[in-house]
């Protein structure tokens, strides 16, 4: 016999909630309702019918953000890559974009094999060299007169809406003896294709003041607390450097993207002591850094950026509205207000002391943590913790 379940008006309700929308200015508690895929508006009389709900969940004591945004990851290295939803979602990441691991040879196949299937929303930006990242130990060979500058032109005309941008790395053993040239004409390509450059300058070998100042609105600068080599955005007393400041102001965009390797500890702390802070946090995630030490996940190292003395606020900014204004999908992803995808991450924040370490040998004392309990996705449950199963009604 076939069990028919009545029609309901609201898909779920999160009840009692600490919301931190940034995105709306709302950081206290409160109820979201959720009808299809939509976040929709609480009734003007304050009065839900609970026979109009399917699913309530009581959420007292926990924390819910906008479904959290991955500004920085590889989903494909080493060959095989990371499957974007397996990852992503359980850690209460609902969207996210991949920073550059493909280049124009492969970049069509990739739109159609991983980032269509995916449940997430994704985009991702075009290496600017043909093969891409191959993996560790096999560096791209980033000489201008080797960008395929027609295929660029067939995957813009294609697929722009999959498109975050063009990616170039430049420092130590992928650079050398071609100064700054190649940034130069990826700016310029940047321009021509009306889109942004997203940089890798970790070990630069020449003077970040010189690199930054190539750079225009909108573009980025990935890893921007590294400390490998000689160069950083601290000068020698440790201060943020001039034309770093004029950067920002200009509208260049700092992206943590911590990580293995790319974060160091008194680099982010300097320089969020001076009122410098990252405009995205991101994980720059591979293959052999998923839950390891050093990275982890989005939320662990968003709890880092607690610890460096960030609020909550800021931090989840960093993860929600920015990102998501920079993938141009402002108000439809990154944030709780009517009318956005349901996409919601309900999280514990667990009280204790523990010590993080970066690759330089740093240690950072913390004493919060941001621990996942479940995550919804336009408005559909793809993961829960089994701990948070009594919170339903």
């Amino acid at each position: 016999m076939k069990i028919i379940e009545p029609e309901r008006r609201y898909n779920f309700w999160l009840r009692g909630g600490h919301i931190v929308d940034p995105a709306r200015g709302i950081d206290g508690e409160g109820d979201i309702l959720i009808r299809n895929s939509k976040i929709v508006e609480l009734p003007e009389n304050g009065h839900i019918d609970q026979s109009d709900v399917k699913e309530i969940i009581n959420c007292s004591g926990y924390y819910i953000f906008p479904g959290l945004i991955d500004h920085h990851v590889h989903f494909s290295w080493n060959t095989s890559g990371i499957q974007p939803d397996l990852f992503c979602i359980p850690n209460g990441v609902t969207a996210a974009v991949d920073a550059g691991s493909i280049g124009t040879n492969a970049f069509e196949n990739f739109v159609r094999n991983r980032i269509m299937p995916a449940m997430m929303t994704l985009k991702a930006s075009v290496n600017v060299t043909t093969g891409g990242l191959a993996g560790a130990g096999y560096m791209e060979n980033i000489s201008p007169e080797l960008y395929d500058v027609r295929a660029m032109e067939y995957l813009f005309e294609r697929y722009r809406s999959y498109i975050y941008g063009l990616k170039l790395r430049i420092g130590k053993d992928i650079s050398e003896g071609k100064g700054l040239k190649p940034l130069v004409e990826s700016v310029k390509l940047a321009r021509k294709f009306e889109t942004r450059l997203s940089l890798h300058a970790t070990f630069p070998l020449e003077p970040m003041t010189e690199i930054i100042s190539c750079m225009g609105k909108g573009d980025v600068l990935c890893h921007s607390f590294q400390a490998m080599g000689t160069y950083s955005i601290l000068d020698k007393n440790r201060k943020i450097h001039p034309e770093v400041w004029q950067a920002r102001e200009r509208g260049v965009i700092f992206d943590s993207a911590q990580g293995r390797i790319h974060c160091a500890f008194p680099v982010a702390s300097a320089a969020i002591e001076q009122g410098f802070l990252p405009d995205v946090i991101s994980t720059d995630l591979i293959t052999f850094s998923a839950y390891q030490e050093r990275l982890f996940s989005l939320p662990v190292t968003m709890a880092r950026f607690l610890a460096l003395g960030m609020t909550l606020n800021e931090v989840v900014r960093c993860c929600t509205e920015t990102p998501a204004e920079l993938m141009g999908m402002q108000g439809e992803i990154g944030t709780l207000k009517p009318g956005a995808l349901a996409d919601v991450s309900i999280m514990k924040i667990i009280e204790g002391k523990f010590d993080f370490r970066d690759s330089y040998g740093n240690h950072l004392s913390a004493y919060q943590l941001l621990v996942p309990q479940m995550t919804l996705k336009a408005g559909r449950t793809c993961y829960r913790s089994v701990e948070f199963m009594d919170m339903v009604r």
